[in-house]
């Protein structure tokens, strides 16, 4: 049986279930809601006829988008009405692409599900026909590391490609009863830290009045970013005056305006609410505060403008190769853990889920010299 497109299946009476039905993959398939898409669409609980036959539209509409779209999870499938053939398995293909389709339909950032639908094509690209059609168990790790090699000029750019198809490879996980291990105990390249260096001390003030009278926005965003730790090109790019709490001593985002996705609150030392004043002075509460308008500022907004003037700087001799818009961050926190030496404030302040990404913002520190090294040796009283 070749596949069909989704039709709806209904009659007038509000007590008897209405459903969406189609061949797929030889085996037809009852859809009673949208769960299997991840769209809430529920038309068996409907008031009226009319309301659940506009919502099995939806529902027939939304199935043929994902199935045309090569979208749809079977392992989801409400009801198979199976047929009298073998059971048949998920294939490795479908089970990378329902694992792409969660991720693109979670609340991640653009750029990385673009990373995402890359390393998908890339992979099933590289699989041969038959590991495609068979059990995703079977890829094994010589095939994953084969396919990693291709990505080998520079330890950064294996990490990513090796994160990006784990990503894909954990989603699948989810699913299995036997776990699937191949990109865990795939080799590990050291990747080089190179971008985000931090400022030494005499840096900072210089950089900061380059651009404050060069590019006042990026002189504002790269100044919320030290004095707050917020992330330059998503939370403080977004920040409206709606954020700006308290008389301008607080900043609030919601779960869903900052990666950490918790209630976040951060403080605006003096030096920055000096600067904020004059910025939010007459913006309504959904202005932004860079555009002074409902509408914020693109995505790439800052780094494009910090490219610009990079340029300048590096010739001025104010600024070092690697040091980016987040060095602002990464250096505010070297000079917190200075101050505390406490990883816990730290891991707090830049809004953290997991000390180990606290961690690798520390390596900035300059190296211990020998004698702190003495100072700090455990001493016994024999």
């Amino acid at each position: 049986m070749k596949n069909t497109l989704p039709r709806i299946v209904t009659t007038k009476d509000l007590k008897s279930r209405s459903y969406i039905t189609f061949y797929y993959l030889g085996k037809r398939i009852r859809e009673y809601n949208g769960d299997s898409i991840n769209i809430d669409l529920k038309p068996n609980t409907a008031q009226t006829v009319k309301e659940r036959n506009d919502l099995l539209k939806r529902l027939e509409y939304e199935f043929t988008k994902a199935l045309e779209n090569g979208y749809y999870p079977i392992t989801t499938i409400s009801t198979i009405v199976k047929t009298p053939v073998e059971e048949s398995f998920i294939t490795a293909k479908e089970y990378l692409e329902q694992a792409l389709f969660k991720k693109l339909k979670s609340n991640i950032n653009r750029k990385y599900k673009i990373n995402l639908k890359t390393i998908h094509t890339q992979f099933t690209n590289f699989l041969t026909e038959k590991e495609l059609i068979g059990k995703i168990e079977d890829i094994t790790l010589n095939r994953v590391e084969d396919f990693l090699s291709q990505f080998s000029s520079s330890g950064t750019y294996y990490m990513n490609k090796r994160r990006d198809l784990g990503v894909l490879f954990s989603t699948i996980n989810k699913q299995l009863k036997q776990k699937v291990y191949v990109i865990q105990d795939s080799e590990k390249m050291k990747s080089s830290a190179k971008l985000h260096k931090v400022y030494e001390e005499e840096q900072v003030k210089p950089i900061l009045s380059y651009l404050k009278e060069n590019h006042h926005n990026l002189y504002i965003c790269c100044l919320i970013t030290y004095a707050t730790f917020l992330r330059p090109h998503h939370e403080v790019r977004s920040l409206r005056m709606s954020h700006v709490k308290n008389d301008c001593t607080e900043i609030h985002l919601s779960g869903t305006e900052n990666k950490g996705k918790r209630i976040r609150i951060v403080y605006i030392p003096d030096y920055l609410r000096k600067e904020l004043l004059p910025i939010i002075d007459g913006l309504t509460l959904n202005e932004s505060l860079f555009t002074r308008t409902i509408e914020i500022p693109n995505e790439y907004y800052f780094s494009t403008a910090w490219t610009r003037q990079f340029k300048e700087m590096y010739m001025r001799g104010l600024i070092q190769k690697n040091q980016t818009i987040y060095s602002f961050r990464h250096t505010a926190a070297v000079q917190v853990y200075n101050k505390t030496k406490d990883l816990h404030i730290l891991q707090q302040l830049l809004g953290h889920s997991d000390m180990i990404v606290t961690l690798k913002y520390l390596r900035g520190l300059a190296a211990i010299k020998n004698d702190d090294l003495k100072a700090v040796m455990p001493t016994l009283d024999l």
